[in-house]
Order: C-alpha cells, then sequence, then structure tokens
C-alpha cells in the first residue's frame, strides 16, 4: 500500500507540475531602465550606482557587495528572481537596472513616465512586472503597445512601500545607504524588508496573438509627496493558441449514437469546455449524439475562447446519388430525374409529386429540390437532393420599325429593355447566327430596306422573334422642266407635278434655291427683268419628306426674243424651199391678221392663223408676177397690237 500511495502521490505531483509548466511566466528581455539601484562590486556604493531610493538614501546591493564589505544579506548575484511559477530576471547590476518614476518626475533622477521595450517582440497571454515602492505607496498606470501600432490599455495597480508590504514574492534582502566607504549599515534584513512585488497583467484575447512591443508606465499618484516607484524586471506567459484535434463516431440512421472526442492543446488551462448538445456537456468529448453539426467553446484560464465545429455523420449501408438529365430548364419544359445507390434499397419515393421508381420527370413550374427516399439493409431512410433551376422566358420584345436615307445606316433600339435580359438581333425568322447582341443594332446603309428580328434571352431561354422593318427612303422623281412662254424679257417655265413631293424649289442660272414664283406647292416659275441678249437655265427639284428624299434636279434652259419684226418685199412662190410664203417674221409675234390686194384693189387673200403666210395664188391659181398691196395686223407677245402696210413683189 506504500508504494501504490506513492506512486499516485507522484503522478499527481506530476500532473500539478505540467500544470505549473503550461503556466510559467518566464523572464523578457527589455530596455528601458533609467537607474542603476544595484551595488553589485567594491567598496563605495557611490561609485557603482546612479541614484538612492528614498529619502534615507538607501539603495540594493548584491551579495557579491555584501561579501566584499563584509555585510550580510544582498540580491542574488544572478538577478534570476524565482516565485513559484514566475521567473524575474533583472538586468545587470553594472548597468541601468531600474525604471524609477516619481509624481511629474519631480524627483531627483526620477521620470513621470517610462517605457520598456522588448528586445525581441512576441506573443503573450499574461504579463508580470517585479516592482516596489518607497516612500509609501504609488499608483501606477500601464498600457502596452503592439508591433501592429494597435495599443490597449495594461491597467493601474497600487504598488506597496518597500517595506512590510503583503504578498511580497522576494525579501529579506537588506538595504544599505548610498555612500562612498564603509562602514555600511544593513537595514530592515530581520523584518524580510526589503520587498520585491508583482503585477500581473491579463492580455485581452483579441490582442494576444499580437506582438508586444513595448510597455509604458506613468505614475499616477503616491501616498506622499515623496513617493516613488522602482519597476525592476517583466515577465510573461508566451501565448500558445489552442489547436484542436477530434476524433468522430458516427450515428447510426437517425439513432443518438454518435460522439466527438477532442484533444485540445494550447491556450491558458485549465480549459473547459461547452457543447451544443441537448443536453449540453461539459467534457473533452461529447456522446449520444445524433447525426448533425455540433460545436464546442473551450474556454481557457484566461477567458479566452475558441470554437470547434465538428460534423457527427450519418452511418447508412447506402448512398443515393440523384440527378437529373437537365439541371436547368426554360418554363413549361420537362427534366427526367434520376437515382442510383451504392447498396441496395429500397421504395424509392420522390418528393414533391409523389414519384416513385428509380426515374421521374417533372416539369417544374418554379425552381424546385426534389427529395427521394429510399430503405436500407440496416433500415435508415437514406435520402439525396437534386435541384432543377427553371428560368422563366422573356415576354417577346418590342423595337419601332424605322426608315433610312438610301446612303444612311439605320439603328434599331429595343424598347424598354430589362437588365435582366440579353438581346439578340437575326437576319431571319429562325435559325441562324446572330448579327449583333446589345439593345440596339445599327443597320448597314447597304442593308437597309429589309426586315431584321429580335428575340430577348435570360440565361438559355429565349422568346419568340418579332420581326421589325427598316424601310429605305426612295428619293421622288426629276421633275421634267420646260419653257412655256418666252418674250423678250422674261421666261414662264412649267413642269408636271411629281408624284409624294412635298414642294418644289427652283435655282435660276445656278443661284441658290428659292420658292417658286407660283408658290411652295406650285409648279410653274416666271423669271423677269432679264437682258435682252442673256439666256436663262433654271433647275427645279422636288422635295421629299426628308432631305435625302429629295430629287435630282429637272434642268430647262431658253433664249429671250428678239423684239425685231420682219416683212419681206419680195417672195419667190416656187416651191423650191426658200421663200415660198410671205409673212410677217418675228420672235415676238403670238398671233395675227393679213390681207392681200392686187394692183387693182381686189382682195386676193386673208387668213387670221398665227404664222400662216400667202403661197401667191388665189381661188387656187398663180397669181402673175408683179407688185401686190398688203395689211398686216400683228399682235405681239406682251398683248400690243401692231399694224403693217406696204407693198411686197411677188417673183417668179
Amino acid at each position: 500500500m506504500k508504494h501504490v500511495f506513492t506512486l499516485v502521490f507522484l503522478l499527481a505531483l506530476c500532473a500539478g507540475r505540467l500544470q505549473l509548466l503550461a503556466q510559467t511566466y518566464s523572464p523578457i528581455p527589455v530596455t528601458g531602465f533609467n537607474n542603476d539601484v544595484v551595488a553589485e562590486s567594491g567598496t563605495s556604493a557611490t561609485a557603482v550606482t546612479s541614484t538612492e531610493l528614498d529619502l534615507s538614501f538607501y539603495l540594493l546591493y548584491s551579495q557579491a557587495f555584501a561579501i566584499t564589505n563584509g555585510l550580510s544579506g544582498g540580491i542574488v548575484d544572478n538577478g534570476t528572481i524565482v516565485n513559484g511559477n514566475r521567473t524575474y530576471q533583472l538586468a545587470p547590476y553594472d548597468v541601468n537596472n531600474g525604471l524609477y518614476l516619481s509624481s511629474g518626475g519631480t524627483i531627483v533622477n526620477t521620470a513621470a513616465t517610462g517605457t520598456l521595450a522588448l528586445t525581441t517582440p512576441a506573443a503573450y497571454s499574461k504579463l508580470s512586472l517585479l516592482l516596489f515602492s518607497t516612500e509609501g505607496n504609488s499608483t501606477i498606470g500601464l498600457t502596452l503597445h503592439f508591433a501592429d501600432g494597435t495599443s490597449a490599455p495594461g491597467g493601474s495597480v497600487t504598488v506597496l512601500d518597500w517595506f512590510n508590504g503583503a504578498n511580497a514574492v522576494y525579501g529579506g534582502v537588506g538595504r544599505i545607504a548610498r555612500q562612498a566607504a564603509p562602514p555600511y549599515l544593513v537595514d530592515g534584513l530581520s523584518g524580510n524588508n526589503p520587498r520585491f512585488y508583482r503585477y500581473d497583467i491579463s492580455v485581452a484575447c483579441r490582442d494576444q496573438p499580437k506582438s508586444l512591443d513595448a510597455v509604458s508606465i506613468r505614475y499616477i499618484s503616491g501616498s506622499g509627496v515623496s513617493s516613488r516607484a522602482v519597476i525592476l524586471a517583466l515577465s510573461g506567459i508566451v501565448y500558445a493558441p489552442v489547436t484542436v484535434t477530434a476524433s468522430v463516431t458516427a450515428a447510426t440512421c437517425d439513432n443518438a449514437d454518435g460522439s466527438i472526442a477532442i484533444t485540445a492543446t494550447g491556450g491558458t488551462p485549465p480549459l473547459n469546455y461547452t457543447w451544443t448538445s441537448s443536453p449540453v456537456q461539459l467534457q473533452d468529448s461529447a456522446a449520444n449524439l445524433k447525426a448533425g453539426p455540433y460545436a464546442c467553446t473551450i474556454l481557457d484560464a484566461n477567458g479566452c475562447a475558441t470554437t470547434y465545429n465538428g460534423v457527427v455523420p450519418r452511418k447508412t449501408a447506402a448512398v443515393l446519388t440523384a440527378t437529373a438529365d437537365k439541371d436547368a430548364v426554360c418554363t413549361g419544359s420537362a427534366a427526367t430525374l434520376n437515382v442510383s445507390a451504392n447498396g441496395p434499397v429500397s421504395n424509392y419515393s420522390w418528393q414533391p409529386g409523389n414519384g416513385s421508381g428509380s426515374s421521374f420527370t417533372v416539369t417544374p413550374a418554379a425552381t424546385t429540390s426534389y427529395i427521394v427516399s429510399a430503405t436500407d439493409t440496416l433500415g435508415c431512410q437514406v435520402t439525396d437532393t437534386v435541384q432543377v433551376t427553371v428560368t422563366a422566358i422573356p415576354p417577346v420584345p418590342v423595337a419601332d420599325a424605322v426608315t433610312a436615307c438610301v446612303d444612311s445606316s439605320a439603328t434599331l433600339r429595343v424598347q424598354r429593355p430589362s437588365l435582366l435580359e440579353t438581346y439578340r438581333w437575326y437576319a431571319a425568322a429562325t435559325g441562324g447566327d446572330p448579327l449583333a447582341n446589345g439593345v440596339t443594332y445599327t443597320v448597314p446603309a447597304a442593308a437597309t430596306g429589309a426586315t431584321y428580328y429580335l428575340e430577348a434571352s435570360t440565361g438559355a431561354c429565349s422568346s419568340d422573334r418579332v420581326p421589325v422593318t427598316v424601310s429605305r427612303l426612295e428619293q421622288v422623281a426629276q421633275p421634267v422642266v420646260s419653257a412655256t412662254q418666252v418674250t423678250p424679257n422674261s421666261v414662264n417655265f412649267s413642269w408636271q407635278a411629281v408624284p409624294d413631293a412635298t414642294g418644289y424649289q427652283v435655282s435660276v442660272n445656278g443661284g441658290a434655291f428659292i420658292t417658286p414664283s407660283s408658290g411652295a406647292l406650285g409648279t410653274s416659275h416666271q423669271v423677269t427683268g432679264l437682258p435682252l441678249s442673256q439666256g436663262v437655265n433654271i433647275r427645279v427639284i422636288a422635295l421629299g419628306g426628308q432631305a435625302c428624299q429629295h430629287s435630282e434636279p429637272g434642268e430647262a434652259n431658253a433664249k429671250l426674243l428678239n423684239q425685231d419684226l420682219f416683212i419681206p418685199n419680195a417672195f419667190t412662190p416656187n416651191n423650191d424651199g426658200l421663200n415660198d410664203q410671205f409673212r410677217a417674221e418675228g420672235n415676238i409675234i403670238s398671233g395675227q391678221s393679213m390681207k392681200i390686194f392686187n394692183q387693182w384693189g381686189e382682195l386676193i387673200f386673208e387668213t387670221s392663223a398665227s404664222g400662216a403666210g400667202w403661197d401667191g395664188t388665189h381661188k387656187g391659181k398663180a397669181q402673175p408676177v408683179g407688185v401686190y398691196i398688203y395689211v398686216i395686223r400683228l399682235k405681239l407677245a406682251d398683248g400690243s397690237e401692231v399694224l403693217k402696210k406696204g407693198a411686197v413683189n411677188l417673183i417668179r
């Protein structure tokens, strides 16, 4: 029994030791001390220190200094101070080894604030300062600074005086006055003084993974005007994130016979576990679990939580695999569902739709998930799901017919397009590749005068194609222009009305096009006030509904009439084609009446026909050579009349 007890005791001791090791505070090398407060060698305390620590000029000394000067006490020479699971390492005694602070830094050799910078930044879950106060208690505040540039409060603490304070982690080393030579009087040794204390800082869970860069310390207040604080060392527990490994046992069918066992390492022990099982389980394993997801919250001694998420699988004798010949269909289209199993099953059933068998044809009105179930040899209800996505066929799009000039392109455009739809333009009502995609389609000039087809698509679903016509605007016909009346100083031009013309414009002798004198819709134009010798050119355009429909110019030319009148004094009616008739000649003659008398005054010829002449006969008989008298009344182009009388020789 004695041996058994010893073994159990040793196991318990080792377990406790392992837990302590997991929380060990290890020394953290820092810089930033502003005074040497430990006398370490020789016989002169002033020679090896930089300041005293209180109003009595006391300071600390090492064991080596004590031996040299025949003293008792002294701080360990290696500067390593151990208390339970905390180990602190003082800075070397021959350099600055204490951060000496006072209110406003008013005490000689002190500062109001100081910063201990880590020689090697690292992540910590807890920190601990080794410190004490002199001339009464002091209150200090701390701020943690991280390598990522963030900071966090480290709290505030009242630091006890180095004499007679409670919960000291190190003490009974004595103190001496700072003087130049022996003899030295050791003070406080019998009362276990002076005393060092600790201040533990729990790093916030969110900051523990960050590398700590420095700890800044500010003096807040003291119990007396001469109170001051001394910080000697920094230790910490290195941050170790909680990592989890899991062993999972599947649950059979829908039975609660599954389990999850986890092994968690890291964090600050002890670790506490809380599972989302029902009822809640509080160990590192959870039993009697049905298939499904579970989570375990692992809380360490610092209150930092880590969540493990796991799934207890469902153990069956077979697994179903459901598929569809079409994963996506358009509204009104069918899909065939199929299922296979990797083991014996029976009684296939499909929902929704109450289908049965290994194949099931469906025509869903909307996107639907179909569940197929069967029973395996373990009696488990095994299922799988297949989804058929339904895309609505978009409505037939609308695009207006357009017109285009012969030499111009035309742009077709979808009315009220939807951002959810794609639009395609085709040259045919069915089949063929699209000419273009998009809300608009620009038809080249050469391809106008045709019908195109538009469809809307959503995914693979397309509407019916709708025809869109591009009408080509043709030019109206060219006017045919002629000079209908010419005078010595004016010309009247006219033309036939052109079908589909909306009006006319004229240009005279290369001038600007203007409205005809007969009006915008008139079919004639008078040119007046021109010199006798000038010819007249006119160009007439028939206007269309658009500029591109205007006709090519129709042209006509005219020459103004000469005002001279000519009545010959002889003619030769011998049918030789020359001077066979007697008449008045002139461009300005518009009409006439003519009488011919013989030498006895007898009227032998009379006419009122315009342009008619006497051929030298009377009642069909050729008249003899001789002189004849004429009386001619002429009507001129300007409407006036002229009476001409005279004699003419008939020559044969």
